[in-house]
């Protein structure tokens, strides 16, 4: 690990160790090892086990750990972590019953490795800062589409986070409350509902072809109706949130992925530059770069090679201490 002394926005080490990365999705568990370039090799990859996810992100910590040397796994999990205690305090896409042992004292007792938590945002705004298409030098914003909406933010090489995860903005709700929260209206979640109404199994790519469908029969125009109003939900939420990231951190970058920001491609990374721009309408009035995430599914991976040197300046200190095994602590 590198020293508690390293500067933001240094590159690591060429020397550094291997990490273990662990990121924890809504629908699968990924593991690999990452090198200090943000290397990602011997890959793992799961359906998550509901209700066991913390018995599984210790095995694959140990098969990945293997043979190979690496002391030191980073995890990230698709919720609300207390970088200080090591812990989870809140996932929506993952029940109850697992908050409490996805904890890194848990974790590193079963996994035979120190452990930190963060947020899969946070790793995936590392990664790209990093290693991808934003800048340790400035300030980058990552926005993630995929399951749900989540963002991070990283500034002079340092995530902007206090002691617990910030940036949880998939949980606004856009109209107030009672309304539906951005996540429901941005992420796979809407297009989920847009397949079930539909009565069949539907993805972003195949919503876009029943948008575009000719033909004047009420069946065809309901399906069109359907599918480019879930369409236009995904656009306008994902729309809202990179613009409040824009007022809330003044971005020189703003970073797009997740599952469902690479299946809606350029046409979507577009149309979010182009509101952002719209300064009448969007009050943005600098110049954003927007960029599709250029680690695609990686980032989030990847970001562990550099989370030593991005960790939360308030939690920095706590951090240099991670969970050991057999400590409890």
């Amino acid at each position: 690990m590198a020293s508690p002394s390293a500067s933001p926005g240094t590159s690591p080490s060429s020397d550094a160790p291997q990490v273990v990365a662990v990121d924890v999705g809504g629908t699968s568990v990924r593991a690999a090892l990452v090198g200090p370039g943000g290397t990602v090799t011997a890959r793992l990859r799961e359906p998550v086990r509901h209700g066991a996810v913390h018995e599984q992100v210790a095995a694959l910590m140990a098969r990945t750990a293997a043979g190979t040397g690496a002391v030191r796994a980073v995890v990230g999990l698709p919720g609300r972590v207390d970088h200080v205690e090591g812990r989870l305090h809140v996932a929506r896409n993952l029940p109850a019953t697992d908050l409490g042992r996805l904890s890194a004292a848990h974790l590193a007792e079963a996994g035979g490795l120190a452990v930190e938590l963060a947020g899969d945002a946070e790793l995936a705004a590392v990664g790209e800062t990093y290693y991808g298409a934003g800048s340790p030098a400035g300030t980058t914003a990552y926005l993630t589409l995929s399951t749900g909406i989540g963002a991070a933010v990283v500034s002079d090489g340092r995530v902007l986070s206090g002691r617990v995860t910030g940036f949880q903005i998939g949980f606004l709700h856009l109209l107030g409350a009672g309304r539906p929260m951005i996540e429901d209206l941005g992420s796979g979640q809407r297009v989920s509902r847009a397949a079930r109404a539909l009565g069949q199994d539907a993805d972003y790519r195949v919503l876009t072809e029943l948008a575009a469908a000719t033909g004047s029969d009420d069946q065809v125009r309901h399906t069109r109706d359907l599918a480019a109003g879930a369409l236009a939900d995904i656009a306008d939420a994902a729309a809202a949130a990179a613009i409040l990231l824009c007022h809330v951190v003044s971005p020189d970058v703003l970073v797009v992925g997740g599952g469902l920001a690479r299946a809606a491609g350029e046409p979507l990374l577009r149309e979010l530059g182009r509101r952002i721009r719209d300064t009448p309408v969007s009050h943005v009035s600098w110049d954003v770069e927007v960029s599709a995430a250029a680690c695609g599914d990686d980032a989030g991976l990847a970001g562990a090679a550099a989370w030593h040197l991005a960790r939360p300046a308030a939690v920095a200190a706590a951090a240099d201490h991670p969970r050991t095994k057999g400590t409890g602590q």
